[in-house]
């Protein structure tokens, strides 16, 4: 169990550092190309999306071995709890997140410009990671107030960044 959360942690930690390994950041395209830069965007992100595709389930799994509730029934009662705003916000980001892979698996074939597509990217990755930073902080197992810090210290920069570089050249234009 302490493994599998290690390794959420590690994929939701990814998941941040992605702001930080995109046009976004100037020093680093700077420092090698933006092709380099966009294939260690690509690579972060998949890895970071295979990892937290199988989160809910990584959750079900130690049902397996407890008697107490079967596999199915904890993932039924997963889904379908509406109580709990941290269950509601892990639906949503689990929802965004997929349709965030989708779209970009798909980008060519969705026939986008790029820009568009990019804008797309930028506004769905915010809301993704909004929903997904205010779940960990809600219910997170491991959710001191130490990571919490750090989850929202780190999306905080990562927004100023995403904004900085999408609404300000904006404006300057």
């Amino acid at each position: 169990m302490e493994t599998v959360s290690i390794v959420t942690i590690l994929g939701f930690s990814l998941l941040l550092s992605q702001f930080f390994t995109s046009r976004l950041n100037y020093k680093l395209m700077k420092k090698i190309r933006m092709v380099n830069v966009v294939a260690i965007h690509r690579f972060i992100g998949y890895l970071f999306i295979s990892i937290l595709i199988f989160h809910p389930f990584f959750i079900i799994l130690p049902k397996f071995f407890d008697n107490a509730v079967t596999p199915y029934d904890a993932f039924l009662k997963l889904i379908t709890t509406f109580s709990s705003t941290g269950i509601i916000l892990g639906l949503i980001a689990y929802a965004s997140m997929l349709i965030l892979m989708i779209t970009a698996f798909f980008r060519f074939k969705l026939h986008l410009h790029y820009k568009t597509w990019r804008n797309l990217h930028g506004y769905l990755t915010l809301f993704f990671v909004i929903a997904a930073t205010w779940h960990v902080v809600d219910i997170g197992r491991h959710s001191n107030i130490s990571f919490s810090i750090y989850y929202i210290l780190m999306v905080a920069i990562g927004m100023f960044y995403l904004i900085r570089t999408n609404l300000f050249k904006t404006a300057k234009k």
